[in-house]
């Protein structure tokens, strides 16, 4: 009996430390985004080169680890295997120091555009998205020209003046 009502007051109290993160994360990042761009940049590179315990300029996947725990997130293997996937750009294994301040900003939901790495990256897989939506439509078109056209000389042929016995007449 005692038992149970230790773990219900424990999972309560787990609950409510979730609760209390998630509300002072929405406030931190209220105020990080009253932060004017230059000094947040510097903060968020202090705070990479505190993680960078190796001082390699680079976090490797334990460092990531240990800066996201000391930001109350403990992500598992997998979510560690997304966060790689989405933001390392060169798929080196590590993150750099651009890489980390865009992954910072997305998740305090800061806008951010630059000519970083990042942001070029960003732009030029837009635009080649873009240029392959417009090819195919450009392609789609052409292949709709072609048949009109195939249809429109397959109508001449047949409206040709034949002989009795079918055969086209020659000129």
């Amino acid at each position: 009996m005692r038992a149970r009502s230790l773990k219900s007051e424990i999972a309560e109290v787990v609950q409510l430390s979730h609760s209390t993160i998630e509300a002072a994360s929405g406030q931190l990042a209220d105020y990080y985004k009253t932060i004017p761009h230059g000094e947040l940049s510097e903060r968020i590179r202090m705070s990479f080169d505190a993680f960078d315990t190796n001082k390699n300029m680079t976090l490797d996947r334990n460092e990531l680890r240990e800066a996201l725990a000391e930001m109350g997130k403990r992500p598992s293997d997998d979510e560690l295997d997304v966060l790689f996937q989405e933001w390392d750009l060169d798929g080196n294994g590590t993150i750099e120091p651009d890489e980390f301040d865009h992954m910072v900003r997305q998740s305090l939901s800061i806008q951010h555009t630059c000519t970083c790495r990042v942001c070029v990256k960003n732009q030029e897989d837009l635009a080649a998205k873009e240029a392959a939506e417009v090819k195919a439509i450009q392609d789609a078109e052409t292949a709709k020209e072609a048949a009109l056209k195939k249809s429109a000389s397959g109508k001449g042929q047949a409206l040709a003046p034949k002989t009795k016995s079918g055969r086209d007449l020659k000129k």
